[in-house]
């Protein structure tokens, strides 16, 4: 395995590193780092398996790591908004950014505290239930 530097941008508080993983001359996988000012994320993708081996974000020295889609532990709902922005710019010419963007956006939906499993919410809004 070969690690080859294919992007690398520093302009004030902002650092966007993207390396290219090679396996035998083939593209095996994708590294994605970036930080701006107090925000820090870095990501590694395999293109041939479509798997996200490695997320951590860090806010205000604080890091949560993904393992299978789901966070070590619960981060702030305005850390995940902003990774989401910041991924999606990236998304343009980067796999993992557009894979980082699916994983967290895939969380918010399955972690919101409001299902439309729960009935409990139906019924203070007319929807049919009918309270006892």
């Amino acid at each position: 395995m070969a690690e080859e530097l294919s992007l690398y941008i520093r302009k004030g508080g902002l650092v966007i590193k993207k390396e290219i993983i090679k396996s035998g001359g083939k593209v095996a996988g994708e590294y994605l780092y970036v930080r701006h000012g107090l925000f820090e994320a870095e990501a590694e993708y395999d293109v041939e398996d479509g798997v996200l081996y490695y997320l951590q974000i860090c806010w205000f020295k604080r890091c949560f790591i993904w393992y299978d889609g789901e966070p070590d532990a619960a981060p702030p709902m305005q850390l995940l908004k902003k990774t989401i922005a910041v991924f999606k710019e990236l998304s343009g010419f980067s796999n993992v950014a557009a894979v980082v963007v699916k994983t967290i956006a895939s969380y918010i939906r399955r972690s919101s505290r409001l299902r439309s499993s729960d009935p409990a919410h139906l019924g203070s809004c007319g929807a049919g239930f009918k309270k006892i």
